[in-house]
């Protein structure tokens, strides 16, 4: 993955390991928040991209990262060490990002 220098979106590139270890994450923080009550939980859409081998928004690169620590904890053994890789990748991306003065995620926050 290259290190989104302009906003871009990042862009993943995954081993095969990788991709399945993203993927079971992800299903894992879908389901538990469809046991929480949402019927239409966020983590759908990054799996969609990803198997589509497109680029992650923002908002995606953030769920798969919490997808990742939160799977990593209990993952099989097999899954660890792409899964540490991946979560290192994708964590650097999101923290390299730049926030925009619009995002909603600043809202509230003293300007």
């Amino acid at each position: 993955m290259t290190s989104p220098t302009n906003g871009d979106p990042p862009r993943l590139s995954l081993s095969r390991a990788e991709a399945w270890v993203a993927h079971a994450a992800l299903l894992d923080a879908g389901a538990a928040a469809v046991d929480a009550g949402d019927d239409a939980p966020a983590q759908c859409r990054p799996i969609r991209r990803i198997e589509r081998d497109r680029a992650l928004d923002s908002v995606g690169a953030e769920l798969l990262r919490d997808a990742l620590i939160d799977y990593l904890g209990e993952a099989p053994v097999r899954d660890r060490a792409p899964g540490r890789s991946l979560l290192r990748r994708i964590d650097d991306a999101v923290e390299s990002r730049p926030r925009s003065r619009s995002d909603p995620r600043d809202a509230g926050r003293g300007a």
